[in-house]
């Protein structure tokens, strides 16, 4: 993505040149979409997935995507429109990347990977794991996400929980897989990932009445924003959009790194900026070290006329409760910060009545203070 170096397709996450992400390029001419009510199916001309075959049926599905009147009304955005991705069978958008990803695994011949998360994500991938008795995965968390994990663990799924934070689970996860010659999922530099993502907002696109002007997401790493500016990028090309929209990035103000260095006008972030033990209601966006993908984030906010904001404990719980009482939306605090930022920029003039808005409500709550299942086992960070 930043060097332009290409190669033939193979299961890579870094470019050789320059270190920096890939993305998949598509053949784009007389793509179609479907009418499956599996969305990997209707949207398969804009997958990098060789078959349909390699694609699970329910593991991820469609979602909402609608009006919200009574919400815009209340914070001056009329045209505000909601794409509810906590009816996913896991609770959040990431069931969406579970399924691309194992399809991609497929394709390339991978039967066994290494990941890790917050929860979400290996959440979601271990459930598609476990729909296929050929695929093996090993899942690894630090300790105050345990209770974010709901995995049944058995000798095809494990989770490994390390005394340390997401960072250090993250190292003692790559330090596993080469020790044992596995593959290494990679996160946000998993281009799989990102795609399936992405198909999420190609389902809002089709669903609007209304081009956006505006899309606002709650970010950690950024993957749901690289998502959606290929999905603007695919839509463009094709001719199902006529302009892009600009791009709003949230997170919260205890854990508002990407936020603090877009608001200082800086190009990176540094060691200064890492929050070892990040805490805050939003535990799915507790992302404390995002110096890998800040850059693609502050180039997206910059392309697109955006920017990446933080909104304060006290404004996540009220935009939570705004969206359960004026549009029975019962989602977790991640997905209500993309509110609470609509509030504040709306009240600052920066998004006008007039704008069309899109959010995308990530997911719901589903953090335990304890993690469900069997005992896990325990690991330190080296």
């Amino acid at each position: 993505m930043s060097c332009g170096w290409q190669s033939d397709p193979e299961f890579r996450l870094r470019c050789p040149r320059c270190a920096g992400a890939l993305d998949p390029r598509l053949n784009l001419e007389n793509v179609t979409r479907g009418e499956s009510d599996q969305p990997e199916l209707s949207y398969l001309d804009f997958l990098p997935v060789e078959s349909g075959n390699h694609l699970d049926a329910d593991v991820s599905v469609r979602t909402p995507c609608r009006k919200a009147p009574d919400l815009g009304a209340a914070i001056g955005l009329p045209h505000l429109w909601v794409k509810d991705e906590s009816q996913q069978p896991t609770g959040t958008t990431k069931d969406r990347l579970a399924s691309v990803v194992l399809a991609v695994f497929r394709d390339f011949g991978i039967k066994e990977f290494v990941a890790s998360s917050t929860g979400n994500s290996s959440t979601a991938l271990a459930r598609a794991v476990r729909r296929d008795p050929s695929m093996r995965a090993h899942f690894f968390c630090g300790r105050d996400f345990t209770g974010d994990h709901d995995i049944e663990t058995d000798d095809r799924v494990t989770l490994t929980v390390v005394d340390g934070n997401y960072a250090q689970a993250t190292r003692a996860a790559q330090e596993f897989a080469a020790r044992n010659g596995l593959v290494w999922e990679g996160g946000f530099f998993n281009w799989a990932r990102r795609e399936g993502l992405k198909l999420t907002y190609l389902e809002a696109f089709d669903a609007m009445d209304q081009e956006p002007d505006v899309v606002v997401q709650a970010i950690s790493s950024g993957m749901g924003m690289m998502a959606v500016r290929k999905g603007v990028a695919e839509y463009l090309a094709c001719g199902r959009l006529t302009s892009s929209p600009r791009l709003l990035m949230v997170q919260q103000d205890t854990c508002a790194p990407m936020a603090e260095a877009w608001s200082e006008g800086r190009a990176e972030l540094t060691e200064a900026d890492v929050i070892e033990r990040p805490t805050g209601l939003a535990r799915a966006i507790l992302l404390g070290d995002g110096r890998a993908t800040y850059p693609y984030m502050r180039q997206i906010a910059a392309e697109s006329g955006g920017a990446i904001v933080s909104v304060s404990q006290e404004e996540l719980v009220t935009a939570r409760a705004m969206l359960r009482e004026l549009e029975g939306l019962d989602v977790c605090h991640s997905s209500a910060a993309t509110i609470a930022a609509l509030r504040n920029e709306a009240a600052a003039g920066r998004i006008t009545p007039d704008q069309v808005v899109l959010v995308n409500l990530t997911g719901r709550e589903r953090y335990t203070a304890t993690a469900a299942g069997p005992l896990l086992a325990t690991a330190t960070a080296g």
